[in-house]
């Protein structure tokens, strides 16, 4: 018994369950606030968001520019009927007033000004961006929000480029800056709904090469699984991959000293299968504390939404255009793509340029393997957009930021082919504890 107990893995389990407290406890705190003591700002809130559309593009027909205001309603009126009387089933029902002959943005001004009842739920997410959103309405409204999160995203990314170079990664700094640059990062602020993926991947990068600088391995599953829970408990189904191939990346990248190919690979999977149990563990455990708090039988409700994300149909599109679709309108929403036939033609010219440089400068003793490894973290996204093919082919406008990750997949790529021009050397890496 007692080495039955050794092989499984306690602390990850401790850390998981810690987590999925700390997740309901942190919800259930932000209920308790009085909905009274946040009307007047979440009313100033609706108001800002009914003086546009739910959908609307910052620049016109840019596709990369379309902002998504429309779920920045559902949550806000998510958080605004949170109940401090019965908090712990208003947090597992997610519930919000819905009138479906206006649009959201218009049945939360309604929803405020009229203080009308919740009556549709949306019970399948944590909405744990909620543990923030409510809180700040205290002090500000969204637009406020709106603010604060670009500046904090700012710093974030200052910190992270500043740890970068510091230790002389200038390929995955550059990297990173160029991914952001492509998928038109400073429209992410715009909406909440974007925010919080962005934000994550910045700290959870941040983390990664805190754990590897400084030795700490034994640490890297429980990391990887708490990546994928807190991605989960805040995101809406946006770019989620982020937090797992950017991370995954860097640790590649800052334990490259350290490893042989088949290290580097093992840890990989690892940390891979890491993130993937907390961020569907994460999801099966908000649906079973909702059906127990709520007494429902809640699987017909999310098995229809799960499907309709799966296999959803559109009018007038094949199969066939619909798996492709997935992939290529991701794809052009990336900067310069999105411009027409001279982004297009710009952007093909950036492909071939990557990919001549990538032959006929590579150095010598290249760990193929690695590039291999390297490479299929880059795909990552394009197969989530094949899984979720409905969702990923109606909402290329936001899912495409996933290829941030594919960004920074191929300037380390061209790291580890050795082309001279990124070759650097970095600090050595503290020895491990």
């Amino acid at each position: 018994m007692s080495g039955f107990l050794k092989k499984l893995p306690i602390r990850e389990i401790c850390a998981f369950f810690a987590g999925l407290a700390l997740f309901v406890l942190l919800l259930v705190a932000v209920a308790m606030i009085p909905r009274a003591s946040i009307r007047q700002n979440m009313q100033k809130s609706a108001d800002f968001l009914c003086e546009k559309n739910v959908f609307f593009s910052e620049i016109k027909d840019l596709n990369s520019s379309r902002i998504d205001r429309y779920a920045d309603s559902i949550l806000l009126s998510i958080a605004y009927q949170y109940d401090s009387n019965k908090p712990l089933s208003s947090v597992m029902s997610s519930s919000y007033y819905y009138y479906k002959f206006k649009n959201e943005n218009e049945n939360l001004q309604d929803s405020v000004k009229d203080d009308l009842p919740a009556n549709q739920e949306y019970m399948r997410y944590w909405h744990g961006s909620i543990s923030v959103v409510r809180p700040l309405h205290l002090i500000m409204s969204l637009k406020g929000i709106y603010i604060f999160n670009a500046v904090f995203l700012t710093m974030l990314t200052a910190l992270l480029m500043f740890m970068l170079i510091r230790r002389k990664g200038f390929v995955p700094a550059l990297g990173l800056l160029a991914g952001l640059i492509l998928v038109s990062a400073w429209f992410v602020p715009f909406s909440l709904e974007y925010t919080w993926v962005f934000g994550l991947m910045l700290i959870f990068s941040a983390l990664t090469l805190w754990l590897v600088w400084n030795g700490k391995t034994k640490w890297y599953l429980t990391a990887f699984l708490l990546f994928g829970m807190i991605t989960n408990f805040f995101d809406f189904l946006t770019t989620e991959t982020l937090t797992l191939t950017v991370p995954l990346l860097l640790f590649i990248w800052a334990e490259d000293e350290k490893n042989t190919s088949k290290e580097s690979i093992i840890k990989v999977v690892k940390n891979t299968v890491s993130w993937g149990i907390g961020y569907a563990g994460a999801w099966l455990a908000k649906w079973g504390i909702a059906a127990l708090v709520l007494h429902e039988n809640v699987m017909p409700y999310i098995t229809g939404h799960v499907e309709e994300r799966l296999g959803g149909e559109l009018n007038n599109v094949t199969f066939t255009d619909y798996l492709t679709g997935s992939i290529t309108r991701n794809i052009k929403c990336l900067l310069p793509f999105d411009f027409g036939t001279i982004g297009l033609f710009a952007g093909v010219i950036l492909v071939i340029v990557y990919f001549y440089i990538a032959y006929v400068y590579r150095g010598e003793g290249i760990d193929y393997k690695k590039v291999m490894l390297i490479a299929v973290i880059g795909l990552v996204p394009y197969v989530r957009y094949l899984v979720l093919h409905n969702h990923s082919y109606l909402h290329c406008f936001f899912t495409y930021r996933a290829q941030l990750g594919t960004i920074l997949a191929m300037a380390l790529i061209l790291f580890e082919l050795k082309v001279s021009m990124l070759q650097g050397r970095r600090k050595p890496n503290a020895k491990k504890k």
